[in-house]
């Protein structure tokens, strides 16, 4: 059975690693695997100080995070790529979706999978706090971690998606 959840963001720096750590330190005992990616990211970043500062802070550890740029090989076993944006899970959806078999969300739309639907739906999304203030990011990092308590029930079964026609 697939076990892996993806977060996607754009960089891989603030946004994707910060829900990536929510989720492990929060539900770190369902037997997941937490990961993210970015669909522009470079490869081997850290998270950006900020970030890495919010998860120090509460405990949701981004040291050893190391950015790298959704691929194939890293969705095996994935059942579900959660964007931070309707617009991450609709390039996604265009890049991967066709061979791509888990549900694609959208952090703020929890258990909406996009991939049973012909139009997306309405979401709360997850800004870019690149560059911005530290107050910024704190404002952002609290939001992920807002929107991850949403996911509980998908997260404790994680094949189970909302279909919701369009």
């Amino acid at each position: 059975m697939a076990s892996n959840i993806l977060f996607l963001c754009t960089g891989n720096i603030c946004r994707s690693p910060v829900a990536e750590a929510v989720a492990r330190q929060i539900y770190g005992g369902l037997g997941l695997e937490f990961q993210s990616a970015g669909l522009s990211a470079r490869h081997g970043l850290p998270a950006s100080p900020e970030s890495a500062a919010y998860g120090t802070a509460t405990g949701a550890d981004l040291g050893a995070h190391c950015s790298r740029s959704v691929s194939v090989g890293i969705l095996k076993d994935t059942c579900w790529v959660i964007g931070m944006t309707r617009s991450h899970a609709a390039i996604f959806r265009g890049r991967f979706g066709e061979g791509f078999s888990g549900g694609i969300g959208v952090l703020g739309a929890p258990g909406v999978d996009l991939n049973l639907r012909v139009y997306s739906v309405e979401a709360e999304e997850v800004s870019d706090p690149y560059g911005g203030a530290v107050e910024t990011y704190q404002t952002v990092c609290e939001q992920i971690r807002r929107l991850l308590a949403g996911w509980e029930p998908y997260f404790k079964d994680p094949v189970a998606r909302k279909e919701i026609k369009p």
